[in-house]
Protein backbone atom coordinates (compact mmCIF):
# COMPACT_ATOMS: atom_id res chain seq x y z
CA UNK A 1 0.00 0.00 0.00
CA UNK A 2 1.30 3.45 -0.91
CA UNK A 3 0.40 6.67 0.85
CA UNK A 4 1.08 10.39 0.57
CA UNK A 5 -0.08 13.62 2.19
CA UNK A 6 -2.78 15.79 0.67
CA UNK A 7 -5.72 17.84 1.94
CA UNK A 8 -9.51 17.91 1.77
CA UNK A 9 -11.23 21.29 2.16
CA UNK A 10 -7.86 22.61 3.36
CA UNK A 11 -7.58 19.95 6.09
CA UNK A 12 -4.33 17.94 5.94
CA UNK A 13 -4.79 14.20 5.46
CA UNK A 14 -3.13 11.06 4.16
CA UNK A 15 -4.28 9.37 0.97
CA UNK A 16 -3.73 5.61 1.07
CA UNK A 17 -3.72 3.93 -2.34
CA UNK A 18 -5.17 0.48 -1.74
CA UNK A 19 -5.20 -0.79 -5.33
CA UNK A 20 -3.59 0.40 -8.56
CA UNK A 21 -3.71 -0.67 -12.22
CA UNK A 22 -0.76 0.91 -14.10
CA UNK A 23 -1.51 3.02 -17.13
CA UNK A 24 -0.97 1.31 -20.49
CA UNK A 25 -0.92 3.72 -23.46
CA UNK A 26 -2.93 3.08 -26.59
CA UNK A 27 -1.44 0.84 -29.28
CA UNK A 28 -2.21 2.05 -32.77
CA UNK A 29 -1.52 -0.26 -35.70
CA UNK A 30 -2.34 -0.15 -39.40
CA UNK A 31 -4.71 -3.08 -38.85
CA UNK A 32 -7.44 -1.79 -36.47
CA UNK A 33 -7.84 -5.33 -35.10
CA UNK A 34 -4.32 -5.08 -33.65
CA UNK A 35 -4.95 -1.69 -32.01
CA UNK A 36 -5.92 -1.21 -28.37
CA UNK A 37 -7.26 1.82 -26.48
CA UNK A 38 -5.40 3.12 -23.43
CA UNK A 39 -6.08 1.19 -20.24
CA UNK A 40 -5.42 1.46 -16.52
CA UNK A 41 -4.23 4.47 -14.65
CA UNK A 42 -6.95 3.81 -12.10
CA UNK A 43 -7.14 2.56 -8.58
CA UNK A 44 -8.79 2.70 -5.21
CA UNK A 45 -7.80 5.01 -2.39
CA UNK A 46 -9.02 6.08 1.02
CA UNK A 47 -8.74 9.24 3.08
CA UNK A 48 -7.07 8.94 6.48
CA UNK A 49 -6.22 11.39 9.23
CA UNK A 50 -2.60 12.30 9.85
CA UNK A 51 -2.27 9.34 12.21
CA UNK A 52 -3.21 6.97 9.37
CA UNK A 53 -6.70 6.14 10.64
CA UNK A 54 -9.64 6.05 8.19
CA UNK A 55 -11.44 9.42 8.24
CA UNK A 56 -15.01 8.99 6.96
CA UNK A 57 -15.89 12.39 8.48
CA UNK A 58 -13.30 13.99 6.19
CA UNK A 59 -14.50 12.00 3.19
CA UNK A 60 -17.99 13.44 3.73
CA UNK A 61 -16.54 16.96 3.47
CA UNK A 62 -14.89 16.18 0.12
CA UNK A 63 -16.11 18.23 -2.84
CA UNK A 64 -16.08 17.06 -6.46
CA UNK A 65 -13.08 19.37 -6.99
CA UNK A 66 -11.26 17.66 -4.11
CA UNK A 67 -12.04 14.24 -5.57
CA UNK A 68 -10.83 15.22 -9.06
CA UNK A 69 -7.63 16.74 -7.64
CA UNK A 70 -6.92 13.70 -5.47
CA UNK A 71 -7.56 11.33 -8.39
CA UNK A 72 -4.96 13.32 -10.36
CA UNK A 73 -2.54 13.30 -7.41
CA UNK A 74 -2.93 9.53 -7.08
CA UNK A 75 -2.31 9.05 -10.81
CA UNK A 76 0.81 11.25 -10.75
CA UNK A 77 2.12 9.68 -7.56
CA UNK A 78 1.62 6.11 -8.74
CA UNK A 79 2.82 6.58 -12.32
CA UNK A 80 5.96 8.44 -11.23
CA UNK A 81 7.20 5.66 -8.96
CA UNK A 82 9.78 3.14 -10.10
CA UNK A 83 8.29 0.47 -7.91
CA UNK A 84 5.08 0.16 -5.92
CA UNK A 85 3.62 -2.68 -3.95
CA UNK A 86 -0.09 -2.58 -4.71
Amino acid sequence: MTEFESNVCGIPCIIKVTDWEPYQPAILRADPGDSHPPEGGEGAWEICDLRGRPAPWLERKMTSDDQSRINQEVFEHMENQDDYDC
